[in-house]
């Protein structure tokens, strides 16, 4: 008798083996435990530890290769390259950071990155953001303000007030790199605002959007980055205890 699967089913199941492998050994590229130029396993290896096919272990390979997370080379082999190699803005990689436990580095560079960028921003914004575009910021504002709105809430009209800030500054790159980064805003925020954060920053924040509204460029600047000086304190306090 013919035990044979259907092509279809061949199919699926090879998908689930792929997937599986992809996700094991790319949250331990991400955690560590398979270290920056490290050579990868053999394919033999690979395929006697998960009991899959060298097509599989292809397949999964070629999938973390495409992320950044591997790379080859004929002669050498595969292995783990730098960092900055790595796609950290692709969402299942994103999704492997906040599951490490490893995101503590992660944040900290989060905050390099919005001093750098966020005041030029919301200096941008005092000067060129729209009526629509101030309207999207206070909205968020406004849920941030009222005593009704619960943590989570908190922090998502956190994250959507900060975005509508890099927006407001109608320039394309800023827009672009802050929708980019809002999975990582939000895993930020919600870290910064387990303490009194979310409480004692109302003020900051109500001072950037006067600010923004009211086309006064130097203070929007500087307003930012009081409020942003607060917020990686808060982290630190948090990530210390």
């Amino acid at each position: 008798m013919d035990h044979k699967l259907p092509t279809a089913q061949i199919g699926e199941k090879r998908s689930s083996l792929h997937t599986l492998v992809y996700n094991v050994l790319g949250k331990e590229i991400i955690s560590g435990a398979l270290p920056i130029g490290d050579l990868l396993p053999t394919e033999a290896e690979l395929g006697a530890r998960f009991n899959v096919s060298r097509t599989v272990i292809r397949e999964a390979v070629k999938q973390l290769t495409s992320k950044g997370l591997l790379r080859t080379s004929s002669g050498i082999g595969t292995w783990v390259p730098p960092v900055h190699e790595w796609n950290f803005l692709d969402p299942v990689i994103f999704s492997w950071v906040r599951a490490s436990g490893n995101s503590e580095t992660i944040i900290q560079q989060l905050f390099a990155f919005r001093n750098a960028i966020e005041p030029a921003a919301a200096a941008e914004a005092a000067r060129t953001a729209t009526q629509e575009q101030l309207a999207l910021m206070k909205s968020a504002l406004d849920i941030m303000c009222s005593p009704d709105t619960d943590f989570h809430a908190w922090v998502s009209a956190d994250v959507e007030f900060h975005i509508a800030i890099y927006i407001g500054s109608n320039n394309v790159f800023m827009a672009s790199l802050a929708s980019l980064f809002r999975e990582y805003f939000q895993m930020s925020f919600s870290v910064s605002s387990l303490n009194v954060h979310f409480q004692h920053c109302l003020q900051e924040h109500i001072q950037v959007f006067e600010a923004i509204a009211e086309r006064r460029p130097d203070d929007a600047l500087e307003a930012v980055r009081v409020l942003l000086n607060h917020a990686h304190e808060d982290v630190r306090q948090v990530m210390a205890g």
